[in-house]
């Protein structure tokens, strides 16, 4: 069985075309995307990705990912050929900075007494009594050295538990050029964490979190 070890979204003039995947086994497969653009068809055709294109041949792909076409002075892996460009899709580490647990006990490192939660924000007909919380909060490296911050929110209506989701956002890397504290400030406007109540104090609490975002 083979595993994809390397995706890559493919845009043409700035507009999503397709995904590119790379294999363990060293195939390839190229799959347009749905919102390719029918307007470019001529031009995406004599690069062999015309709108109707699925498979394994994918030249161009091949040719654009070259160290001479990267761009330089980021981490994320992109490459440029005229008007395409190739962005990695990170993958997790398995490195992460849990900032709060609902079920997290005191003495945890990821344990509040805050209780994170809020009044629903959506919806016109909202009940009074409806409210959304973090169930957990975290930042996760990826393998290219960039951050992300994930934060699963869940919300109560009437008597039941609703199942919510998680907000993964990717955090930009010229932030973190920036003083630690103005990049926790930053930071809280991501993932709608700042909607449940945290801080860029309570980030800046938060032991080995400014060693595990590199800051020195």
């Amino acid at each position: 069985m083979c595993n994809i070890t390397d995706q890559y979204n493919v845009k043409f003039k700035g507009k999503d075309i397709g995904l590119f995947y790379i294999y363990d086994n060293n195939t390839i497969y190229y799959s347009a995307g749905y919102g390719c653009p029918w307007d470019m068809g001529e031009e995406l055709g004599a690069l062999g990705l015309d709108k109707s294109f699925e498979g394994e041949y994918a030249e161009v792909l091949i040719k654009t990912i070259a160290e001479e076409n990267k761009v330089k002075g980021r981490k994320r892996s992109i490459y440029t050929n005229g008007g395409l460009e190739l962005e990695r899709m990170p993958k997790e580490s398995g490195e992460r900075f849990s900032v709060y647990r609902c079920e997290a006990e005191k003495g945890e490192p990821d344990y509040s007494p805050l209780p994170h939660d809020a009044a629903h924000r959506e919806g016109e007909k909202t009940p009074e009594d409806m409210r959304e919380w973090a169930t957990w909060y975290a930042f996760v490296k990826m393998d290219d050295g960039t951050y992300r911050a994930d934060l699963d929110e869940s919300w109560h209506w009437g008597g039941g538990h609703n199942d919510g989701g998680t907000i993964r956002t990717e955090i930009p890397e010229d932030w973190f050029d920036l003083p630690y504290d103005e990049f926790l400030s930053k930071v809280t406007g991501l993932s709608a964490a700042r909607h449940y109540g945290f801080t860029a104090e309570i980030l800046k609490e938060k032991q080995g979190l400014k060693e595990f975002f590199g800051f020195r």
